[in-house]
């Protein structure tokens, strides 16, 4: 009996030293560890949508079409074909494509995946608003899809970048009462590159490489897992990229960028895109829903001091729209900073000297969202109103989105297109249909404004939508529903053992994970 027990205790000792073994054989592959001060709070391709969730989409699930650059490439499609009036699309898929079970990834995925969007109407579906139902997506055959579009709608392509394919048995399996919302909020359907280890809310989430993955490798150095590790401000961004904790790092202040730069074996990417900043005001709100108010914190708002005052690289922008997008209007009459102008709109409110407080909702920990609402709070407290700074954790901000009864009074939102066309800047912002979102967390809502951008998105003449366009922004500016303040460089930190990165202007801040590849990378 004694030998007996000998034995045991050996041979538990000897399972342990092979564990150890296996973590330390785990160490020893490419571990990215990225440093991201956004929570990733809902990974459902059907509901979720911001830089986080779109970086983890992308890294678990494939896209029909995918960007790369400047360029939307296929992905899952092979070719594709459309009618002269870009009613009827024909997508051809590749058919070695395939779900992390085995399964086929078919045209039946394809239909279920995107009529789950439209059912569940999530913030992702303002693209296809009146442009496809439940009805459209039809399979022909296993591995060709077609979409009968109610409108000619000429940017559709550009749209499926987000139509991640889910695959509809594992969704079915746990499909519970809300249609797998429950399910898919942390845990992966997909056939990406990755799929989904540790999920720790509020401190890292963990994707594990697909190593058969059917799309392939750039390299046999790629990661073979990635930490999203929560580095919720700049400087422990750069305190932990420096000394090695981390890989990349998001969001970095200038004066961190250039400690960064300085440091041999790093370096700083900082690219201009389309990632616009806006204090978005409760259209809706006891005294935000006051034009002359709205107009007065607009004039209290210090623009040129944000440039100044700012440690991240900004353009101010000159109304609703940045001027590197096709359909601008350059020559809109926006507010600036004029305190005498904000006191005569104030006088002509039911306040007229003040005395209210509002409350201002940024990210927790971004200091640059913190900045630009003290600039604000100065010139607020020149007209008697108190602005009450109120950080919170994003998935709270997403939250408080949901209705304008618990919409704050200003929240401090970044957008950016999802394709290159205004009809994805304006619409998800500025339609009364798209409340509930934090994008329209302004709750505006103007009828003439909605007719223009329903007619706009589905009309086939450029130079007519563009006309539209450009009336909707007037109408927008003179109801001024945000404070529209800069659009921002992306600017991140690399250590210099990682390569493969491409910035893509319309998801500057969103990197692509299955691109990446590391070459000699320290291990934390």
């Amino acid at each position: 009996m004694t030998f007996s027990r000998s034995r045991f205790f050996i041979l538990v000792l000897l399972i342990c030293f092979l564990g150890s073994f296996t973590v330390l054989a785990q160490d020893a592959e490419n571990v990215l560890l990225y440093g991201g001060n956004q929570d990733i709070d809902n990974i459902d391709p059907a509901i979720g949508e911001n830089y986080s969730i779109n970086a983890a989409l992308v890294t678990l699930y494939d896209p029909l079409f995918i960007l790369r650059g400047e360029t939307i490439e296929p992905l899952l499609v092979d070719t594709w074909e459309v009618n002269d009036d870009a009613t009827v699309w024909t997508f051809n898929l590749k058919q070695n494509a395939t779900f992390h079970d085995g399964s086929s990834v078919n045209a039946d995925a394809v239909v279920y995946s995107f009529n789950r969007l439209l059912e569940l109407q999530g913030p992702p579906t303002y693209r296809w608003a009146g442009i496809a139902d439940t009805s459209s997506a039809q399979a022909l055959d296993e591995f060709t899809v077609q979409f009968t579009l109610l409108q000619p709608f000429a940017p559709f392509v550009g749209t499926l970048t987000q139509v991640y394919i889910v695959n509809p048995a594992i969704v079915e399996a746990n499909r519970g009462d809300d249609f797998g919302q429950t399910f898919l909020k942390e845990n992966s359907a997909g056939s990406g590159p990755f799929t989904v280890g540790r999920w720790e809310i509020g401190n890292l989430y963990e994707f594990v490489a697909v190593e058969d993955y059917w799309g392939g490798w750039p390299s046999e150095n790629h990661p073979d897992r990635v930490l999203w590790i929560i580095r919720r401000d700049s400087a422990s961004q750069v305190n932990s990229l420096l000394a090695g904790e981390t890989h990349i790092a998001d969001t970095i202040d200038l004066v961190d960028a250039e400690r960064i730069n300085a440091t041999e074996g790093f370096r700083v990417e900082s690219n201009a895109g389309l990632f616009v900043n806006s204090l978005k005001l409760n259209t809706q709100g006891e005294y935000t829903s006051d034009l002359n108010v709205r107009m007065a914190i607009a004039y209290a708002m210090n623009y040129e001091a944000l440039p100044q005052v700012l440690d991240i690289p900004v353009e101010l922008m000159p109304g609703p729209t940045p001027l590197g997008m096709e359909g601008a209007v350059a020559d809109l009459e926006v507010p600036t900073f004029d305190l005498d102008k904000a006191r005569e709109y104030l006088a002509q409110s039911p306040w007229p000297e003040g005395g209210f407080a509002l409350d201002y909702v940024y990210v927790s920990g971004l200091t640059f969202e913190e900045v630009t609402g003290l600039v604000l709070l100065e010139g607020l407290a020149e007209l008697n109103i108190t602005l009450n700074m109120t950080p919170m954790l994003w998935p709270d901000m997403v939250a408080s989105c949901s209705a304008p009864e618990s919409g704050p009074d200003i929240i401090n939102i970044y957008t950016q297109p999802a394709y290159l066309d205004m009809d994805a800047h304006l619409f998800n912002q500025y339609h009364s249909t798209q409340w509930g979102s934090y994008n329209s967390c302004g709750f505006y809502s103007n009828e003439q404004v909605d007719s223009l951008l329903d007619t706009a998105r589905v009309t086939g003449d450029q130079a007519a939508r563009l006309e539209m366009y450009a009336e909707a922004q007037r109408l927008i500016a003179a109801d001024q529903p945000a404070i529209w303040t800069y659009s921002q460089n992306a600017v991140l930190g690399f250590n210099d053992c990682i390569g493969g990165y491409v910035f893509r202007p319309l998801e500057s801040l969103s990197v692509l994970f299955r691109d990446l590849t590391m070459d000699n990378c320290p291990a934390a």
